[in-house]
């Protein structure tokens, strides 16, 4: 394997050594804060305001950029780190949050290096969640943080939830001109070095959105500077993994062989940018059942381009380490290009922002905070219905097909303090997939201190004269009937995005007070 200190490494990263399981530093390490691993370093937070806040959504406490320390924390405090416009530290563009304590901590994003247990062609590093392993989670005796090649499911994606200042004033249709800038620092070393991303882009900006952009360069503001405007498209550049992978031909994934034959990285178009495989996908050896809404894979196509298309040149790059290379060409910008054929479109329209969230009724079916609840029924606008189970003929169900949920068993259910209503957040929620590329881009740019890097994110913003029926036609209080008594029910909390949900008070009044309303905690 190639020597690490030949590497181009993000400052700040945790660096695996498979054999003895020890988290090391690398550049500016990350600081080890009372014994556990807090990812600073890597992500450069001179526009960022790290924020925590209790279960209630108060703030409390502060958070050290240069150290990593941050005041103590119990089991449902969450954080945010909040990122500013360039030039105005009071306009929020972003919010980018993790897993709530002591499933994760503060900044929400870590750099990881050289993990060699990742298999199959995947980049031995990572830009990934500051979250840590089940069974070894902050509140143990030896937590372990979360790792590029960490098993499924196991909290690897970072939230960046875009807020209303990114879309305020751009017109309907129309691309963003107020990006959310991303800026890494990294250590000065020249070899080309592949880091996936692991992340979700959320739509909390008010507006629905057609799509999205994300650009590599440097700079922040007005002063960013795409890589092919750089002339550095060739040491600083985007990929989706295309032709990067191998093919497990031998069912080997810990020694993989080039002979095997290369694939993707990614499983294809409908694996780039995906709404949740729980709610839109087949069933697969992850997920036993089909997606709630859809046996079909929901989200958006997505394409490479450059900002200066003749800017962008060939690279020759390695299939994996040390093995053989091939060329591909360098791009500065991936974007999408249309939403995928499912029921999303049809059920949602375009990509709902929070205000058009859909609401369902959940189970909490373990009493876990850490764990994700089960969807039970929605409201499609006219009442509640979950999905058919099976199809007129008695065999496998029909994706996409539901049915009136009977009184009896809401009422059930309203009476059973383990369920509640809330907004389906996944359906705000993109899962992107993509690589960055970084190698000779020491010299720093004007309004650089150091080496860095900025991952622009650009949302497109939609139509926004599609109604949302679910939301104008809020359940009537004849729709239900109230039989719990508790009086705890009803409760406006604030959520992951720290902003109150004003439909609440209506449907409390809609008579769903007794389903005990409350919002999902960050990071949920």
């Amino acid at each position: 394997m190639t020597s690490k200190n030949s590497r181009t490494l993000i400052a700040g990263a945790v660096s695996l050594a498979v054999s003895s399981m020890m988290v090391v530093g690398g550049l500016n390490a990350a600081v080890i804060n009372g014994g556990n691993l807090t990812g600073v370093g890597a992500w450069n937070l001179d526009n960022v305001a790290v924020k925590l806040y209790h279960e209630d959504g108060t703030e409390f406490g502060s958070f050290d950029g240069t150290t990593g320390a941050y005041t103590a924390m119990v089991a449902g405090d969450s954080f945010a780190s909040l990122v500013s416009d360039a030039t105005d530290p009071a306009m929020i563009m972003a919010r980018v949050t993790g897993k709530i304590w002591p499933v994760g901590e503060p900044t929400g994003i870590k750099a990881v290096n050289n993990d060699t247990a990742v298999n199959n062609g995947k980049p031995q590093n990572c830009l990934i969640n500051t979250a840590y392993l089940e069974g070894a989670y902050l509140d143990s005796g030896a937590p372990k943080p979360v790792l590029c090649s960490s098993p499924f499911q196991s909290h690897k994606r970072f939230k960046v939830a875009m807020q209303p200042a990114t879309v305020d004033g751009v017109a309907d249709n129309a691309e963003s001109d107020k990006p959310i800038d991303l800026v890494f620092d990294v250590d000065g070393t020249t070899t080309l070095t592949p880091y996936q991303v692991f992340s979700k882009i959320n739509n909390y900006t008010g507006k629905r959105l057609k799509g999205y952009r994300i650009v590599v360069g440097k700079g922040v503001g007005a002063n960013f500077q795409s890589a092919s405007e750089l002339g550095i498209a060739s040491q600083l550049y985007l990929s989706l993994g295309i032709d990067e992978g191998i093919s497990d031909t031998d069912d080997n994934p810990e020694t993989p062989d080039v002979t095997d034959g290369v694939t993707d990285l990614f499983d294809g178009e409908d694996g780039l940018a995906t709404f949740s495989h729980g709610l839109f996908g087949p069933k697969d050896k992850h997920f036993p059942t089909d997606g709630y809404f859809d046996n079909v894979s929901a989200g958006f196509t997505v394409a490479q381009d450059c900002v200066v298309v003749d800017a962008c040149p060939t690279a020759v790059v390695p299939v994996v380490v040390d093995g053989p290379a091939f060329s591909i060409k360098t791009t500065d910008t991936i974007y999408s290009t249309g939403p995928l054929d499912s029921f999303y479109s049809n059920y949602f329209g375009e990509w709902l922002p929070e205000e058009l969230a859909p609401k369902g009724i959940f189970l909490d079916d373990d009493n876990d905070d850490t764990t994700d609840p089960i969807l039970m029924a929605w409201w499609n606008g006219t009442q509640w219905v979950k999905p058919d189970p099976l199809n007129a003929d008695g065999t496998d169900d029909t994706p996409g097909t539901f049915i009136a949920v009977p009184e009896s068993e809401v009422n059930a259910w309203a009476a059973d303090s383990r369920y509640y209503v809330d907004i389906i957040e996944d359906v705000l929620n993109l899962g992107i997939n993509y690589i960055v590329k970084v190698g000779d881009i020491a010299a720093p740019s004007a309004n650089e201190v150091g080496p860095q890097f900025t991952i622009r994110i650009i949302p497109v913003v939609g139509d926004q004269d599609v109604d949302a029926p679910w939301t104008v036609n809020a359940p009537a209080p004849g729709d239900l009937l109230p039989v719990s008594t508790d009086d705890d029910g009803g409760g406006c909390t604030v959520g992951g995005n720290g902003r109150f949900d004003p439909t609440l008070p209506a449907l409390a009044a809609a008579g769903l007070v007794f389903f005990g309303l409350r919002r999902f905690k960050a990071g949920k």
